[in-house]
């Protein structure tokens, strides 16, 4: 009995490239059937049927596939391999984006962002005193611009003698 990943079989499969991956999701892309919307309907079809994978979407123009799924990638591509979908080839691997980082702003930033384009705002409609002019001062209050500065040391001791 010959095992399924026989060479024969592994070489005759349209060959996949991983361009980005994120948890839950990935992109592959097959150049070699760019353009073919019939083999890409069917893979669209074969994928829905792959335990743990939520969707496929296909566009054939690019040779792309977009799979949404709850497994491990690793696990999705050896079930395509499996039923003879496709082979992603490890050697042709794209870029891999890890998920992104939570950015942490300052609210008090984002405030005075808002205020000073308001205050942008109210000077382009020629409403200068008193919108544009109060607007400027909460965006440069919340940003600490007109935060008095700390106390001042003297370099010369204690002051007294």
């Amino acid at each position: 009995m010959q095992p399924l990943e026989s060479p024969s079989i592994e070489s005759s499969l349209p060959q996949a490239e991983l361009i980005h991956a994120i948890p839950g999701r990935c992109r592959l892309r097959i150049p070699a059937r760019r353009g073919d919307a019939v083999f890409f309907a069917a893979i669209a079809s074969g994928l829905s049927t792959l335990q743990g994978v939520l969707r496929a979407d296909v566009t054939p123009l690019t040779g792309s596939i977009v799979i949404h799924h709850e497994l491990p990638l690793e696990r999705i591509a050896k079930a395509a391999r499996d039923v003879q979908l496709f082979a992603l080839d490890p050697t042709r691997v794209g870029r891999v984006t890890a998920p992104a980082e939570v950015l942490s702003l300052d609210p008090n930033v984002l405030a005075a962002l808002g205020f000073g384009a308001l205050a942008l705002l109210q000077v382009s409609r020629g409403q200068i005193l008193p919108q544009a002019v109060t607007l400027a001062w909460y965006a440069a209050a919340l940003a600490d611009w007109l935060q008095p500065p700390g106390p001042i040391e003297e370099a010369g001791g204690d002051g007294g003698d």
